[in-house]
């Protein structure tokens, strides 16, 4: 068990560190459902990201696709590479990288999308379901608040 479990009893003043903590716990559900895989939640849906586009895509457009930056997508993807479970190649403009995954990669998808099933089911019956759509409101509404 991680120290986030023991830190998550607190309540913090702080939204954001709130909201932080919250995060890494769901990170560890997920991530311990999906050992089995070997896959973490991350790279799951990195590589669920880059099956459903239906044409090669860029690491910038990837990064965009995911709401997160060009180097984090670039390290998570240099993980995936070593692992074989993607490939990054050289795109139309020869700066560019385009990413594909590979047979073992999708091999890997394949046996987590059960246990990431589980997971979602684990987290919504946690919370209830009612609960679980206010939070997702509620984070949405959040991150599209120019604040």
């Amino acid at each position: 068990m991680r120290v986030y479990t023991y830190i998550m009893k607190r309540t913090f003043t702080c939204t954001c560190t709130t909201v932080r903590y919250a995060a890494q716990t769901l990170t560890e559900v997920y991530d311990r459902g999906l050992a089995p895989s070997g896959l973490k939640i991350t790279q799951y849906m990195l590589l669920q990201s880059i099956l459903r586009s239906e044409t090669e895509q860029s690491i910038t457009e990837l990064a965009q696709q995911l709401g997160s930056d060009r180097s984090t997508i670039g390290r998570n993807l240099r993980i995936l590479e070593r692992d074989g479970f993607v490939t990054v190649g050289k795109g139309f403009d020869r700066r560019e990288h385009v990413i594909q995954v590979t047979e073992k990669g999708q091999e890997a998808v394949s046996r987590a999308y059960p246990l990431w099933q589980k997971a979602q089911a684990a987290v919504a019956d946690a919370l209830g379901q009612d609960q679980l759509e206010k939070l997702k409101t509620l984070l949405s509404h959040l991150q599209e608040t120019s604040i």
